[in-house]
């Protein structure tokens, strides 16, 4: 049983969608916008976005660092306008804030690839279908069956084959009539006399000889040439290393890393955190997003540690 949304009776086949607008260049440069409050903040302002982001995608690594540009920009700021120009600290409060100011800007750029990714897989809750709000990511495997055909515009229906009574008839259909009761007696058979065989039947020399007849188990459907098969979804935290590695743009040796950063976060909460472990490019997870699934993690069972049993 395959979990690609059904097209419906006779719905027409899947049409391939646009390209992912995440893959082009316009696109990068809207969502790195947030570089320029690093770039023109002067050691004041950069700490903003890093807020930005790191509230956005919710990880610490990016908007604790935030906090941290803004206390130090504003305080070493402070310190070169009140201190004295000609002073020793002056001008280490200025060498400070120019540190600030470069190693901000080298920091938003590293970062900001891994932002390109969270926001090329983020869905805000009104985009997302509905029916999908029990499935992480709102991966929603079904789909809506669309509705039987219509009979077409001046046809007659057909009329019922069925039997029906007649008003004020009993509910039961007439009585065939009863035939007279065959004989039972036979005339004796002459002495010597044996039954000749039956000839073959020629319309069952033909047939091969069968081991089994009766009902059996029906046959799976066989696709009709030229019908592509429908892809299999790949749950990202149920998936072997075979599995991985059989994605495009993987390899073994990347499945492998894959499935250790897995197991060290316990399965991954969405696709878009799938994307970040796996260092994903924008057009990779545009390519890999129809084809991968986020199924809950599965707890562990009561009484059982989490996390893995090393031998001693």
């Amino acid at each position: 049983m395959s979990s690609a949304p059904d097209q419906g009776w006779g719905g027409p086949p899947p049409v391939p969608g646009p390209a992912a607008p995440a893959a082009s260049l316009g696109w990068r440069l809207l969502h790195s916008w947030w570089l320029l409050l690093p770039a023109l903040g002067f050691s004041c302002l950069g700490g903003i976005g890093f807020l930005y982001v790191g509230l956005r995608a919710r990880r610490p690594a990016w908007w604790i660092p935030g906090i941290v540009y803004l206390v130090l920009g504003w305080a070493a700021f402070i310190v070169v306008g009140e201190s004295d120009r000609e002073s020793a600290l002056s001008d280490w409060a200025a060498g400070a804030v120019l540190a600030i100011w470069i190693g901000s800007i080298l920091h938003a750029a590293l970062i900001n690839p891994a932002w390109l990714r969270w926001r090329a897989g983020y869905r805000p809750w009104y985009q997302q279908p509905a029916g999908a709000a029990s499935w992480p990511g709102g991966q929603d495997p079904s789909g809506p069956l669309a509705p039987p055909p219509a009979a077409a515009p001046g046809v007659p229906d057909q009329p019922s084959t069925a039997w029906q009574c007649p008003p004020g008839s009993p509910a039961y259909p007439p009585t065939t009539p009863a035939y007279p009761p065959a004989s039972s007696a036979y005339p004796p058979a002459s002495p010597g006399y044996a039954p000749a065989a039956p000839a073959p039947d020629p319309t069952f020399l033909a047939q091969p000889p069968a081991d089994f007849y009766g009902p059996g188990p029906a046959a799976a459907p066989v696709p009709a040439p030229g019908q592509p098969a429908s892809p299999t979804l790949i749950d990202v935290n149920t998936a072997g290393p075979a599995e991985f590695a059989a994605l495009p743009g993987f390899d073994a040796q990347r499945a492998h890393q894959l499935l250790n950063e897995r197991d060290r976060r316990g399965g991954f909460s969405s696709l878009a955190e799938f994307a970040g472990a796996a260092n994903l490019a924008p057009h990779e997870y545009a390519r890999l997003r129809d084809l991968l699934v986020c199924a809950p993690p599965v707890p562990p069972a009561p009484g059982q540690p989490g996390g893995r049993v090393l031998d001693v």
